[in-house]
């Protein structure tokens, strides 16, 4: 694309290649390909992604129910998804390279998981929301439910950038 071509587009359209770029990538990760992990939906405060209960991720083999860590690994990688998304908002005007290098670097500094169901179901949905974005690090809230609409684990994390 030339440099006339790139001053045409809108910033709702610039949003919308970002949001598609990132879910393209999410979707392409060896980890979340094996959990089956992939994003649904994508706006710039909301992020959904869904995936399958499969034996692979069973915690529990009596219970049958998902482990805690594909609980964690889910609610992360939504918030992380939804972080890299705010801050790539928030370093709007910042040379291209120092905003990918900025991107490329995020991170995750602190997570709070509240488990408050057993996860049983069949299909899991994550999704994640903004709660800040500040120079060098988002807050996001993340959520799990399973096809019923059940809560079944919560958290908020932290990711530098």
């Amino acid at each position: 694309m030339t440099d006339m071509q790139t001053a045409t587009i809108t910033d709702d359209e610039k949003a919308r290649i970002l949001q598609e770029r990132l879910k393209m990538g999410f979707n392409m990760v060896p980890f979340t390909q094996a959990m089956g992990l992939t994003i649904k939906e994508m706006s710039a405060d909301k992020i959904t992604a869904e995936f399958a209960m499969q034996p692979q991720l069973i915690g529990n083999v009596f219970k049958q129910v998902l482990h805690g860590g594909v609980i964690a690994t889910a609610l992360d990688t939504v918030g992380g998804a939804m972080a890299m998304s705010g801050a790539y908002v928030a370093l709007k005007g910042t040379p291209k390279e120092d905003r990918a290098t900025r991107i490329n670097r995020l991170a995750t500094i602190d997570m709070r998981i509240d488990y408050l169901k057993a996860g049983r179901g069949t299909l899991f949905t994550a999704t994640a929301s903004l709660l800040r974005v500040g120079k060098q690090i988002c807050v996001t809230r993340m959520e799990l439910h399973n096809e019923k609409h059940e809560l079944i684990a919560a958290g908020t994390a932290t990711y530098m950038y």
